[in-house]
């Protein structure tokens, strides 16, 4: 949609336009994917015309802190120029053609610029003075263009508050990067003791190294790592395997800076708050798509409307009473609807459901969430009707999800392509060489032809000489032969007369002779005289015939000497054979072209419609010089094609952003969609979904939700709050007074509560739904979970599972405190080695789920193993490896943070803590637990001390210890610790 009417920037001095640094080798990479770009004296040709018709087209990017790009808008092509530090050029970055953001772009912009005149120069210092280049008064006209069509829309309403609020978000985007980094240092360092250099460097021009780990790190794909001893060397993990570790650099690294042996530590980059702080800069500009964002954030001023309008269509799969509600308002809701979904209700279904609709319709919906696992979740489990695109780093999508990844989608729809012009280029093959069987054939047509038509011309030429020859010897004996036919012809005459008397004569006899009566006297008269005649008129027509006959005979005497002339003759001789030679040529060039003319026509069939190869020598002629003007169309088709097919067997991203567009539904983590290597950072959303939205920050939520028009957050905010209180309290306390960002409560508001939090709690109810019916665990543990934490609202729709051969129940409670003190307490883990983390691990309880797990793995279930503390995971990963090996233990062992999301058959959950005065650290998070406790569908063991749990120093956290004890004295199965071993060797593995 065009921003306003159309403004036009003048400017009375000349435009100098000198090409950057890196231009000549980026233009000659752009013209040999696109030749029709055109060089850069060309195209300051089309924007002075341009100029003339009234203004070349600008945009400006907009970037947190300003410095985007400003871009000019030729016919075909879009340049990107940045400004000199005098102001009195710009240099030209790059050229790009047209592509379909640059139209995005486009459309939005309704900024024209006019100088003077357009003036290029290849050397700086040959700019003619009087240039200017006014990169301030273009962003300053962009920016109020924008401002001014976001209040011509009367959506905007500024208030103090609204300022107010997004200072706040301002200081809770740089306090999270601060807790970020405060967590980054204390993870254990990852020592390395040897470093390869990847077979992967020789495909890029990045440093791609693998660091031999002396043990397995804390530590997964797309982290930000650095050398400690050389802290400027940062990459990022391609490949967490175990002990070995590949980590791309973000230059090419000298490798003599890379020691043998170091440390790798975790770091914190500044993408993610830059991300977020353009998201709020959106919001508070009020460029946000959705115009009643800050108002819903700040007032909860949710848009209504009427439910009973109903849906505009169904869901292609059962959906349940709760996830059917959520499917009919999801449709409906004009800016937000919040889905509380606990775990096992059917979330990732549900969304799936509302996606394939909306998109259906002809929505473009984004999928975020915060972890890649929710991402691919959904996008894998998409119709295939859809075109669904994962984007993002490619690297930590799920298999399922890689297969819908930008650059799998290209490459299957480069496949696509390249299968279903299969068989054109088949058909086209023979044109795609120089030494092409077509060119052959051609060839062989116009040589044969070519011969056929001298024949042709021998021949007429030897039947002229011929006709003369003969024409010669006829005129020689024209004369005897004439007189001999003449003589003939009298002859025959005076025969003909001469037997014609003798017949009326002798006709006339009989018939007097026939006649009596009284005149017989008279008539026997006239028989006499009739006689006599008679008599006289025989022998003289003997004589005419004798005088025929001999005028016969000297005819045939003539003509048999013209024969023998004719025969004997040699120019007649000699020019009979030249004809017979032609004509024998004719015949054998014609019949040659022809079978040329045939072998042309099968390769042209499947291609175009092949009249009948003829016959005649003429029409073959016509057939010939048809062929040859569809050739080089033919030929030109081929190269184009071969061409094509080359470049389509090549992996390339020109296709990604035309993929894109055109996709209707495309998932990437929160952050992801700001990310402008992704794409999406121009790309307008009409529906935004975002899983997991209770544990997201509210500032890391914004960057999906200014990008669309309206919006559904589907969380639980009974699970993992964005931060936890011990890490907001301790930010602020490290924050001095006279920081920007106002009230400390709005802050730890902010920072310790989700977006999906703050509003449900007050959304109306039109605006939220719970889902109700968990399908994940046994009953006993859902309805536990339900009473603690969904106020007994989470109902259980799975049928029992057989009950495990070592537990009475699904929630089995191995307590320590039959243990002695010293043997049952925890550990107080410092950091005095940089690979280890710091805080509390448990031995006892250690050894307890190593002999569950061992019991489990023997007997072939899928396991997990979840602790509160990041030590006590370290302790239970390294002998768990030691045990099991490592490739059985990878991706098992963790703290609650890497488990939230993810399910197992069987959980074992160690609580870590046992001391004498019952203090229990942030286990007061409560909400720990019971993300902990919902990862399990068929078995739960919780390991503690009950007798540090129970007295626990934490009112809170004392209560629901307390509530779990005797709920599993009722329910489920409480253990002690020398019986689970007994328990457990009487119940052997099958």
């Amino acid at each position: 949609m065009l921003i306003g009417e159309p403004f036009t920037l003048s400017s009375p001095a000349p435009i100098a336009l000198v090409p950057g640094r890196a231009l000549p080798e980026k233009h000659g990479r752009e013209r040999q994917r696109y030749p029709f770009l055109p060089d850069v004296p060309a195209l300051v040709a089309e924007l002075n015309e341009l100029t003339r018709r009234g203004g070349v087209a600008v945009t400006v990017d907009e970037r947190q802190g300003g410095g985007g790009w400003i871009r000019y808008y030729a016919n075909r092509s879009c340049i990107g120029v940045r400004s000199s530090r005098r102001g009195d050029v710009f240099f030209i970055e790059y050229i790009e053609p047209m592509h379909l953001r640059n139209h995005g772009r486009l459309a939005r912009s309704a900024l024209r610029f006019a100088p003077r005149r357009w003036l290029y120069s290849a050397d700086l210092a040959a700019v003619p003075p009087g240039c200017v280049a006014p990169d301030a008064q273009i962003r300053e006209a962009w920016h109020r263009l924008q401002r001014e069509a976001r209040r011509g829309s009367s959506t905007e309403r500024r208030d103090p508050r609204y300022e107010k609020f997004c200072d706040a978000l301002d200081a809770v985007a740089e306090g999270a990067r601060q807790i970020m980094l405060a967590k980054n240092a204390s993870r254990p360092a990852l020592a390395f003791y040897g470093v390869r250099a990847s077979s992967e460097a020789r495909r890029t021009t990045a440093g791609i190294y693998t660091f031999l780990l002396s043990r397995p790190g804390d530590v997964q794909e797309g982290d930000l790592v650095e050398l400690r001893q050389a802290p400027d060397l940062r990459g990022k993990v391609r490949n967490a395997d175990g002990e070995r570790l590949i980590v791309e650099f973000d230059t090419p690294v000298d490798r003599r800076r890379i020691p043998e042996q170091g440390e790798l530590v975790v770091s914190g980059g500044d993408l993610i708050p830059r991300i977020q702080q353009d998201a709020i800069a959106k919001l508070r500009a009020g460029t946000a798509l959705n115009p009643r964002l800050l108002p819903l954030l700040v007032d909860l001023d949710f848009a209504s409307y009427d439910e009973g309008r109903g849906p505009a269509s169904d869901p292609a799969e059962p959906l349940d009473g709760d996830q059917l509600t959520a499917f009919h308002r999801a449709l409906l809701a004009p800016d937000l609807l919040l889905v509380l979904g606990p775990p096992g209700t059917g979330k990732t279904r549900t969304i799936v459901q509302i996606a394939s609709a909306a998109a259906a319709r002809g929505e473009r919906v984004l999928i975020a969430s915060q972890t890649n696992t929710a991402v691919d979740n959904v996008i894998e489990r998409l119709p295939a009707a859809l075109t669904g695109i994962r984007v993002g780093n490619e690297a930590r999508f799920s298999r399922a999800a890689a297969h819908k990844s930008l650059s799998a989608t290209a490459a299957a729809l480069q496949d696509q392509v390249l299968s279903r012009t299969q068989s054109t280029a088949q058909r086209l093959a023979p044109w795609s060489a120089a030494s092409s069987p077509a060119e052959g054939w051609l060839g062989r047509m116009r040589t044969t032809l070519d011969e056929l038509n001298q024949a042709r011309a021998a021949a007429a030429s030897a039947a002229a000489a011929h006709r003369g020859a003969l024409a010669a010897v006829e005129a020689r004996l024209r004369s005897p032969i004439e007189a001999a036919e003449r003589a003939r012809e009298a002859a025959k005459r005076d025969t003909e007369a001469a037997a014609e008397r003798i017949r009326l004569l002798s006709f006339r006899l009989r018939d007097l002779e026939r006649r009596g009566g009284l005149l017989r006297f008279i008539h026997r008269w006239r028989a006499d005289r009739c006689r006599e005649r008679l008599a006289e008129a025989t022998p003289l027509g003997a004589q005419t015939h004798a005088a025929f006959v001999r005028a016969e005979q000297d005819l045939q005497t003539w003509n048999a000497e013209l024969r023998r002339a004719l025969d004997t003759d040699l120019a007649i001789r000699s020019t009979a054979a030249q004809v017979a030679a032609a004509e024998a040529a004719i015949g054998r060039t014609q019949k040659a072209t022809r079978r040329a003319a045939q072998e042309y026509a099968r390769l042209l069939a499947g291609i175009l419609a092949v009249r009948p190869v003829p016959d005649d020598a003429d029409a073959l002629g016509e057939f010939v010089a048809w062929c040859g003007q569809w050739h080089p169309v033919l030929q030109q088709r081929a190269r184009l094609l071969d061409d094509w097919q080359q470049q389509l067997a090549k992996p390339s991203d020109q296709l990604h952003d035309e993929l894109i567009q055109y996709a209707d539904v495309i998932g990437t983590t929160c952050i992801g969609a700001g990310i402008r290597k992704n794409r999406l950072s121009d790309l307008d959303f009409d529906l935004a979904i975002v899983d997991e939205a209770g544990q997201i920050p509210l500032t890391t939520t914004l960057v999906p939700l200014v990008r669309a028009r309206r919006a559904i957050l589907v969380g639980d905010h009974k699970q993992l709050p964005p931060f936890v209180d011990d890490d907001v309290h301790q930010w602020l306390a490290r924050r001095g007074p006279t920081e920007s960002g106002g009230d400390p409560g709005l802050l730890t508001d902010l920072l310790a509560h989700s977006a999906f939090e703050r509003l449900i709690v007050q959304a109306p109810s039109t605006n939220q739904v719970l889902l109700r019916q968990q399908r994940r665990m046994p009953a006993v543990i859902a309805d536990f979970a339900s009473a603690q934490f969904y106020g007994g609202r989470l109902a259980t729709a799975t049928e029992p599972r057989p009950p495990s051969p070592v537990f009475r129940s699904p929630l089995a409670l191995i307590d320590t405190a039959d243990l002695p003190p010293k043997e049952r307490a925890e550990r107080s883990r410092a950091r005095t080695e940089t690979w280890q983390a710091a805080g509390c691990d448990n031995l006892a309880e250690a050894q307890l789920v190593l002999d569950l797990v061992q019991w489990y793995a023997r007997n072939d279930r899928q396991w997990a193993v979840i602790a509160p503390y990041r030590a006590q995971a370290q302790l239970l990963d390294q002998r768990l490896r030691e045990m099991l090996g490592d490739a059985a233990v990878r991706d098992r062992v963790g703290t609650v943070d890497a488990f939230q999301g993810k399910e197992y058959d069987i959980v074992v959950y160690s609580f870590t803590r046992s001391n004498a005065g019952g203090r229990v650290g942030f286990l007061r998070e409560l909400r720990r637990l019971n993300v902990a406790m919902t990862r399990a569908r068929e078995q739960l063991m919780l390991v503690g001390d009950f007798s540090t749990l129970l007295r626990a120093d934490d009112p809170g956290f004392r209560h629901l210890a307390g509530e779990l004890y005797q709920y599993s004295q009722r329910h489920g199965d409480i253990v002690a610790s020398r019986d689970l071993r007994n328990r457990l060797a009487r119940e052997r593995p099958a």
